[in-house]
C-alpha cells in the first residue's frame, strides 16, 4: 500500500512539473513577422498574416536614418510620394531612429494584398516598399 501511495505522489509531482513547463514568451499573438529596414529597403519585403487574427511585427531599423513601416488601405495604393496622403494609411509602426527596434501588435480583418511603404520623405520614391498579404 505504501508503495502505491509513494508512486502516486511521485507521478502527481511529475504531472504538475510537466504542466508548469510552457512557453513563458507567449505574447498572445499567434503570428509573428519580422521586418528590418535599411537604406532604402525592407528585408524581407513580403509578409503573410491571417485575416482577423492579431499578429506581432518585430520591426528593426538597421539603417543610418529614421524608417517606418506603414500599411496602406486596400485600393489606396500609391505610385509616388506625390500621391501619398496620411489618410491612406491603415496602420503603421511610426518612425524609429537608427539602431532601434520595436514589437507592435495589429489585426487586419479584410483579406487582400496591401502595399507597405516607408512614408518618410524620399524613402518610398527611393524604393522602400513591400507587400503584406492578409489571408
Amino acid at each position: 500500500m505504501r508503495l502505491r501511495i509513494g508512486l502516486l505522489v511521485v507521478a502527481s509531482g511529475a504531472i504538475l512539473a510537466l504542466g508548469a513547463c510552457g512557453d513563458d514568451d507567449d505574447d498572445g499573438a499567434s503570428t509573428s513577422i519580422e521586418a528590418t529596414a535599411s537604406e532604402f529597403q525592407f528585408e524581407p519585403d513580403s509578409w503573410t498574416v491571417p485575416a482577423g487574427e492579431e499578429f506581432t511585427i518585430e520591426f528593426e531599423n538597421d539603417g543610418s536614418t529614421d524608417h517606418e513601416w506603414a500599411v496602406i488601405k486596400l485600393g489606396a495604393d500609391i505610385e509616388s510620394e506625390d500621391g501619398f496622403e496620411e489618410d491612406k494609411v491603415l496602420l503603421e509602426v511610426e518612425a524609429l531612429p537608427a539602431g532601434a527596434s520595436t514589437d507592435q501588435r495589429f489585426t487586419i480583418d479584410e483579406p487582400g494584398t496591401y502595399q507597405v511603404i516607408c512614408a518618410l520623405e524620399g524613402h518610398f520614391d527611393a524604393g522602400m516598399e513591400g507587400t503584406l498579404i492578409v489571408e
